[in-house]
């Protein structure tokens, strides 16, 4: 019994041993930023005391907040864009993703090139995206400035300038792009046994009915997952609009990633307690999101 007890806790001192590591990389990168944030928007904290953070006081506990709500048009901004492209994700991405994904479980020809076509801008990076539309959208030399200005002659438009051609053109350059989901969507259907398939086959169910009927159902888990990766990822675009809007114009384009950046670290006037205070929303918003989407799709729940 002695020699049992001593070799598992031998074991356990090993599986403790390798779990450290790990355990302290999560506690300080992020545990510790997090649990500071949540901290430091209830403070009064700038550019005049960077170094020693004010506590705002149990009675102006939430001015922050309050601030954010009530007072900042930039940060109203960015919260009603980043709501929009969540839902924009959600019913443009998500549906054209699935729709993409059907089509090539039924591999017709050409079905391997277009999902390498359509993998290849989950590939390159953000960065790079953003780019390639800030040139398409370029007023003297982009494609699509020329074509909009060939459909409406001596219009003029730049879509960089018009705050709702500006709003759209970022939209553009990400929400069509669902390489990832896409494969994830594949991978899943092309698990499931093929001997239901068949069978529904020879009961005389067509294409549509084997999609909507088996295909779609037996999706369900997964279609909960990329709605909550593309969810977020709508929730947290950053990179696309500080490389072809910055936030212009007039701040039309704000996210609530870029609202943070300008607000804790992009400005001359730094306002750490408030950026700091939409990053709190953002984080919480997030939870929201993804506890709404396993809800909705009921990823928790096994057949």
């Amino acid at each position: 019994m002695k020699k049992i007890r001593k070799v598992m806790t031998r074991k356990n001192g090993f599986i403790l041993a390798f779990l450290l590591p790990g355990i302290l990389l999560f506690g300080i990168i992020y545990a510790y930023p997090l649990v500071n944030i949540f901290m430091t928007s209830f403070c009064k904290w700038n550019y005049k005391n960077f170094l020693k953070p004010e506590f705002l006081g149990w009675g102006h506990l939430f001015d922050n907040y309050i601030k954010l709500f009530t007072a900042d048009r930039n940060f109203q901004m960015a919260l009603v864009n980043s709501l929009k492209w969540v839902a924009l994700t959600m019913l443009v991405q998500i549906p054209f993703t699935l729709l993409v994904a059907l089509i090539l479980a039924k591999k017709p020809l050409g079905w391997k090139f277009t999902r390498n076509a359509f993998i290849i801008p989950n590939i390159i990076s953000t960065a790079a995206i953003g780019l390639i539309f800030l040139n398409l959208y370029s007023p003297s030399r982009g494609i699509v400035t020329e074509i909009c200005n060939w459909i409406r002659p001596g219009s003029d438009i730049s879509v960089l300038a018009n705050e709702t051609y500006a709003f759209w053109g970022v939209t553009f350059s990400f929400i069509l792009f669902g390489g990832s989901s896409c494969l994830l969507l594949l991978t899943q259907i092309f698990s499931i046994d093929t001997s239901l398939l068949e069978a529904a086959r020879v009961d005389g169910a067509g294409a549509g009915q084997i999609d909507r009927k088996i295909i779609l159902p037996l999706l369900r888990p997964m279609l909960g997952t990329v709605s909550v990766m593309a969810a977020n990822y709508g929730l947290l675009l950053y990179n696309e609009i500080a490389l072809i809007t910055g936030g212009g114009p007039d701040n039309a384009t704000y996210s609530l990633s870029y609202y943070v950046y300008k607000t804790a670290l992009g400005s001359t006037k730094l306002n750490f307690a408030r950026g700091n205070t939409a990053g709190v929303i953002q984080f919480l918003l997030g939870l929201l999101l993804v506890g709404m989407i396993n809800r909705a799709f009921r990823t928790d729940y096994v057949d």
